[in-house]
């Protein structure tokens, strides 16, 4: 079929023939090319999101340490040396 997007070859190793597999019983009777595309776009939500949970994660701790929030029982962390010790 004709378009006018640039079409990426995918090799169907065992990996993905197994990955693919493991879908079908949840999508249906529906053509590879479209398993292979949702499965992209939807991962590349996950993995944008699952990045931004992690930077905001990095955040918070930079905010913790920085401003010295009250999550932590700062007078303790500045003796632990010594009562470790």
């Amino acid at each position: 079929m004709a378009t006018k997007f640039q079409r990426i070859a995918v090799t169907n190793d065992p990996e993905l023939q197994a990955a693919l597999e493991s879908v079908r019983p949840y999508v249906g009777d529906v053509a590879l090319a479209t398993i292979v595309h949702d499965l992209a776009v939807r991962g590349a939500e996950v993995l944008a999101a699952e990045e931004e949970k992690r930077l905001e994660s990095l955040r918070w701790l930079a905010d913790v340490f920085t401003n010295r929030r009250d999550v932590l029982d700062w007078d303790y962390l500045e003796r632990v040396r010594d009562e470790a010790w």
